[in-house]
């Protein structure tokens, strides 16, 4: 399995478009006929694209409200440090890079993260741009060393990898974009307004004896995500301090032996704020809890 190098955001919104395009113009959309597989394959496209652990959403949240310079990520200030997790790949960045353009206050990294353990192997790449600003909206060129400056960020993550365990192997590309606020220690509440695109496809899935694999679109989109600072700093973790909803669709296209079959899935994932999200379907009963650091499914 291979791990991409470097990634171009222009190719990976060109991609995402044509693909999403295509995708939508082929898909079933009566989401009357869902299956108990359709909804069990869009529990494990949602939490992997959602989870920390799976280089997901929330682990970009993570990359979003940290600060930069030209050595390192931080991940900690004077009243918080997050708590790590060695599955996240959180502070083993490698192959690190730079740049900083004062013309418009964009801070570009580019790095890579691996895991590997008795449970999986991963590999991502990732490219994450910033732009800090002041309450006076005045980029901020050194964030580490005013970070009691920064009210804001304007912040993009592009990444893609693949994790590979005993059950299955899947490769992703993504993109998230936030807009984040309130980080100025006058507030006490962080607001994102955001969206996350995703692609990605996994093998090792077997029906009736027979090989079977998915290969997905998914966006999802805030609605009302804060994040508590309090709650964060006594928690040591964004997970349990998150809450709001998020709405997502999913384009899916399941192969089993010869056959395809396209759908289109929608729904709502809420975030509780005591690490746990509960994921809901459209026009479907069904609530799955799954957890936000690692995307397991909860009682």
């Amino acid at each position: 399995m291979k791990s991409f190098k470097h990634i171009s955001k222009l190719t990976l919104l060109g991609l995402s478009f044509m693909v999403t395009f295509l995708a939508c113009s082929t898909a079933n959309n009566d989401i009357d006929s869902l299956s108990d597989e359709d909804i069990e394959l869009a529990t494990q496209i949602i939490s992997e694209s959602v989870s920390d652990e799976n280089s997901g959403m929330m682990s970009s949240i993570y990359d979003a409200v940290s600060t930069v310079d030209t050595n390192r990520i931080s991940y900690e200030d004077d009243n918080t440090k997050f708590k790590n997790s060695d599955r996240s790949g959180r502070g083993q960045e490698r192959n690190y890079s730079y740049t900083y353009d004062p013309n418009t206050g964009t801070h570009t990294l580019q790095y890579e993260r691996s895991v590997t353990n008795d449970r999986f192997s991963k590999s991502v790449s990732l490219v994450n741009t910033y732009v800090y600003k002041s309450p006076e909206g005045a980029f901020i060129a050194r964030p580490r060393a005013n970070r009691d400056s920064i009210e804001s960020i304007d912040f993009t993550a592009s990444k893609s990898g693949f994790v590979e365990s005993r059950r299955r192997n899947s490769e992703f590309v993504r993109l998230d974009t936030f807009a984040i606020t309130g980080l100025h220690n006058t507030s006490s509440i962080l607001s994102i307004d955001g969206t996350h695109h995703g692609e990605g496809n996994a093998s090792g899935f077997t029906r009736d004896s027979v090989e079977a694999s998915r290969d997905y679109t998914i966006n999802i989109e805030f609605i009302n995500v804060e994040i508590e600072k309090d709650t964060v700093s006594a928690n040591g973790n964004l997970e349990q301090g998150v809450t709001g909803t998020l709405t997502y669709s999913i384009v899916l296209n399941k192969t089993v032996g010869d056959e395809d079959d396209n759908k289109v899935i929608e729904g709502t994932i809420e975030m509780t704020g005591d690490g746990t999200a509960l994921l809901r379907f459209k026009k479907f009963a069904k609530v799955v809890r799954f957890s936000l650091k690692d995307g397991s499914e909860q009682e």
